[in-house]
């Protein structure tokens, strides 16, 4: 413990939004524990989260593996005041196109690996009660997209988990948000596997994704938030065409 805020544990921090979430909270005040698959990559989050006043501890996990989250929760720190569900993975295709591989590992990063990370914390969280989870879900659980099955049922799941979780442990101090983000430029953008930041005009920025989680934390301890549908003023949410105006067409460009 550092004296600071506590510790927050941010599944897929190596880039993106996971990356943006550990920056923002190590600005706030908290201490980040950093899971991903690429050590670069929470090398570089890591070094952000210092250069913020954070404290950090990081570890290279598969979160769809339950004997790596195991291993790597055996040296969670204390005290252990949230988690951030954010890993995540996906390629946009229709049913006829979804071979069995990607259906597999999209259901394992997306849902058994909230599964298992939850597994892992949940008691930690029980035991202080208090805490906030945050899963970084999908517009696509209230909307599921056509051409994106396997990535829209991953996520849907993810949303009943979090909701059956959330009713086990309100009742023992423990809060959980589902953040659900309609499009948001970041490396992820499932129907392209090359895609960078700064190729999806008009959408959310990972940081700005960042500053809604960070509001999460801020609420008052007896303020429960559950679930937060956000979207750009630039881009639609859902299926549902709106207007966009000139004006805001040139927002952050």
């Amino acid at each position: 413990m550092t004296g600071r805020r506590g510790w927050v544990l941010v599944t897929g921090a190596s880039r993106g939004i996971g990356a943006a979430v550990a920056e923002r909270l190590a600005t706030d005040g908290f201490d980040l524990v950093l899971w991903a698959r690429s050590a670069d990559g929470l090398a570089s989050t890591a070094a952000a989260v210092e250069a913020a006043g954070g404290a950090v501890r990081t570890a290279v996990v598969d979160v769809g593996d339950a004997d790596q989250v195991t291993a790597a929760s055996a040296h969670l720190a204390e005290p252990l005041a949230g988690v951030v569900l954010n890993a995540g993975s996906g390629r946009w295709s229709p049913l006829s196109d979804v071979d069995l591989d990607d259906w597999d590992r999209t259901l394992r990063t997306n849902l058994h690996g909230a599964f298992h990370t939850l597994r892992a914390t949940v008691p930690r969280l029980v035991a202080r009660r208090a805490g906030l989870i945050v899963g970084v879900l999908s517009d696509s659980v209230l909307y599921p997209h056509a051409d994106r099955t396997a990535y829209s049922a991953s996520k849907a799941g993810m949303g009943a988990l979090l909701e059956s979780v959330r009713r086990e442990v309100r009742h023992l101090g423990v809060r959980v948000s589902a953040l659900l983000p309609s499009r948001v430029d970041t490396h992820f953008q499932g129907s392209h596997a090359d895609a960078a930041p700064g190729t999806r005009v008009g959408a959310l920025t990972a940081a700005e994704v960042a500053g809604v989680v960070a509001t999460l934390f801020a609420a008052p301890p007896g303020v429960e938030i559950r679930h937060l549908q956000l979207a750009a003023m630039t881009a639609t949410y859902g299926p549902f065409p709106e207007r966009v105006e000139q004006w805001a067409l040139t927002r952050g460009h």
